[in-house]
């Protein structure tokens, strides 16, 4: 697995156009920041970091490179799962990174930023984890079109939900609702809530990784 990642890193760092438009990317968001948009800044570079990823697939697949690379000796479970410790790690790098510069710039909110900061990196861990399946499914291209859908799926379920929420019940009757959930959820212990958490995350990445492996597995080259 060592060999992979140096490889993806040489790739990703070899592409300079790519490398400038993030870094292009980055400085303009935080230029137009304003009042209290930390935890956006944070979850932007953390997305931006786990894309990385996605260029690394699209250049293992352009012009057959996939084919030669399995002739090494590696096995197509350690290739999938390589494609998880990059992407996860780009994405640590940029989260620590602003997120310590965020503190750093406003230090009477570190800890409500830490915290935002740390769903932030959970949720942006879970798109990734849908993420990659896709891409290792369907390649560069038609796997983003791909992703596209899903999430674009995704929003229609949640609106339709929401109107359907909405029919079913009356506003006040949401509200309660809402309010109940939400006082619920903060009544919990986090000694409690910790834990779960973990256990949900670590199923999916399980799940994900799985149908990452059998993809590459049963691929022909």
């Amino acid at each position: 697995m060592k060999g992979l990642l140096i490889k993806d890193f040489c790739l990703t760092f070899k592409n300079r156009k790519l490398i400038g438009i993030l870094l292009f990317m980055i400085i303009f968001v935080f230029l137009i920041q304003e009042g209290n948009t930390g935890e956006f800044i944070i979850s932007f570079v953390t997305m931006l970091g786990g894309t990385l990823v996605l260029s690394t697939i699209s250049t293992d697949e352009f012009d057959k490179s996939s084919m030669f690379l399995m002739t090494m000796p590696i096995k197509r479970s350690t290739y999938a799962l390589e494609k998880y410790v990059f992407s996860f790690g780009c994405s640590f790098i940029g989260w620590v990174s602003t997120t310590i510069l965020i503190c750093i710039m406003n230090p009477a909110e570190a800890l409500q930023t830490l915290g935002g900061a740390i769903v932030v990196l959970g949720v942006i861990t879970l798109f990734q984890m849908l993420m990659i399946p896709v891409q290792l499914k369907y390649g560069g291209e038609n796997g983003r079109m791909v992703l596209m859908g899903a999430v674009i799926a995704i929003m229609g379920i949640a609106f339709v939900s929401s109107k359907l929420l909405k029919v079913m019940f009356n506003k006040e009757e949401l509200q309660v609702w809402f309010q109940g959930v939400l006082s619920f959820i903060n009544d919990m212990s986090p000694v409690m809530v910790i834990p779960v958490v973990l256990i949900g995350w670590s199923l999916c990445l399980v799940i994900s990784a799985r149908i990452s492996i059998r993809t590459i597995e049963k691929r022909e080259y």
